[in-house]
């Protein structure tokens, strides 16, 4: 039985190693700079790819090094802008169903930039996903977020934007040498401002590079390498569905170990929020298990 569902069970832990990657950084952060803690994971995590990658890179010409380096600098904000509603938020349930609402802009994005006509079922999702950003808002009769959801609401914008450029050059970039070059450019920019304008403590406790190296280890190398052998042996409508279940977990985790409180109106505003994502996909996942069992 393991054997069969094996892909299905590693996608549900990268699910929850997603959402624990959220404490890990914010743990972390707590005693290193924030700039200085995302470049040295993301330059450390380029590191580790760089051997694996180098015969990719080799072969490279300078459009695809361009392309590669121009998503790099969109996942450099698009993490600056999270990390700034890591540090400045205690709702890390409510950001994260926020943040998964870039799933929904990248269709409109992709649209205006690249003329690519999203499915119907993007126009059936937005009436559900706007009722999930109204219920998320304070309950004051408009849309009114703390500082830390407005940053999150925000970096959903510019991770939608990285997703509709990863999606289109990454085509005809082989994956490896495009993963590791969008890394090592997040680390090298976030590195570069925390050396012009953070300053080190004198002293980390071991605790605070503990959190640093389960954000390292954990959360990043080894959920990168579990979600590819994971998709490797399960089909994609189920691997769409599994990883969509991050911001669930994620909020769980938040009132677990953050004690946030879940209000009647936050708790349908994620559930509408899941649901436009879900209608979103929905027509996709069914279409995809209809081409696998045909084949």
């Amino acid at each position: 039985m393991l054997q069969k569902y094996r892909g299905e069970i590693i996608l549900f832990i990268v699910s929850l190693i997603a959402a624990s990657g959220w404490f890990f950084s914010k743990f972390s952060m707590a005693e290193f700079p924030a700039l200085g803690f995302i470049g040295l994971r993301f330059f450390l995590a380029a590191i580790f790819f760089f051997p694996l990658a180098y015969p990719q890179l080799k072969r490279l010409d300078k459009p695809q090094l361009i392309k590669s380096a121009l998503v790099g600098l969109c996942y450099a904000v698009y993490i600056m802008l999270w990390m700034l509603g890591l540090i400045n938020s205690a709702h890390f349930g409510e950001g994260a169903f926020l943040v998964s609402l870039s799933m929904l802009i990248a269709p409109l994005l992709s649209w205006l930039i690249f003329g690519h006509l999203p499915y119907k079922s993007f126009w059936l999702a937005l009436p559900a996903a706007f009722t999930g950003l109204y219920l998320l808002s304070s309950g004051k009769g408009g849309l009114h977020f703390s500082f830390g959801s407005l940053i999150f609401l925000i970096s959903s914008l510019v991770a939608a934007l990285y997703f509709v450029l990863n999606n289109q050059y990454a085509r005809d970039i082989p994956v490896l040498s495009f993963t590791t070059i969008q890394l090592f450019i997040v680390g090298t920019c976030c590195g570069t401002l925390s050396i012009l304008f953070e300053q080190w403590p004198t002293s980390i406790s071991m605790t605070a590079w503990g959190w640093f190296l389960c954000s390292l280890v954990i959360a990043t190398n080894l959920r990168m390498l579990l979600q590819t052998y994971g998709q490797k042996y399960c089909h994609v409508a189920t691997a769409a569905i599994i990883m969509i279940l991050e911001p669930v977990w994620t909020l769980f985790f938040s009132i677990l170990i953050l004690g946030e409180r879940l209000t009647l109106h936050k708790a349908f505003g994620c559930l509408s929020i899941l649901a436009a994502i879900m209608i979103y996909r929905l027509p996709a996942i069914l279409r995809n298990q209809a081409s696998a069992n045909k084949e």
